[in-house]
């Protein structure tokens, strides 16, 4: 199961940080209809949600954001994108770059595989306990997030690594390569 998610690891990286290179800073802060959030925001959101499930949750440490050199890559209550408003997801991504949260995509990709490939597989059976995690940094306990992240309480740590790192980020990959699409045909025509 390990080398599975490790390559699920992997390609999660891989398709957000493809997406990322190939945007523009325009597409950055882009919306493809006014339902939509701006691609970078969610962009933003998929590399935040790996620091937060793998950080917090998985090593029950400190999400690299909140190392010194990333703190500007985490704006203040913006957690790890769960629980915003449109407008408050507007203002992660139009106050973190695309550069910048690309620079922080790659920074935690190594961090991420090295605890990863360090961690004993009969870990990866441990049950997560959310409410009861020993993390220092908690806001996932806040009340307009843990709406968004309570039915991942309770489950192994290899299925709770699949569903945010794995399932999650492939979502959101296909919203927004369908949204750049979107964008790149209305600019077509």
């Amino acid at each position: 199961m390990k080398p599975l998610l490790e390559f699920l690891l992997n390609g999660s990286f891989k398709i957000v940080g493809e997406t990322i290179d190939g945007m523009t800073d325009e597409d950055w802060t882009a919306r493809a209809h006014p339902r939509a959030n701006v691609l970078g925001f969610t962009l933003w959101h998929c590399a935040r949600t790996i620091d937060w499930a793998v950080n917090t949750v998985g090593s029950e440490g400190t999400e690299l954001a909140e190392q010194p050199q990333w703190r500007d890559v985490k704006p203040a209550r913006s957690f790890f994108g769960a629980g915003l408003s449109a407008g408050e997801a507007d203002a992660v991504a139009r106050g973190v770059s695309r550069r910048r949260t690309k620079a922080y995509l790659d920074g935690l990709r190594t961090q991420t595989l090295d605890w990863f490939r360090a961690l004993p597989a009969e870990d990866l059976n441990r049950i997560v306990d959310l409410k009861g995690s020993h993390a220092p940094l908690r806001d996932h306990l806040e009340p307009v997030v843990w709406p968004e992240i309570e039915d991942l309480n309770g489950i192994p740590l290899w299925q709770f690594l699949a569903r945010p790192c794995g399932a999650h980020i492939r979502v959101h990959y296909g919203e927004v390569t369908a949204q750049l699409e979107t964008l790149r045909v209305t600019d077509t025509t």
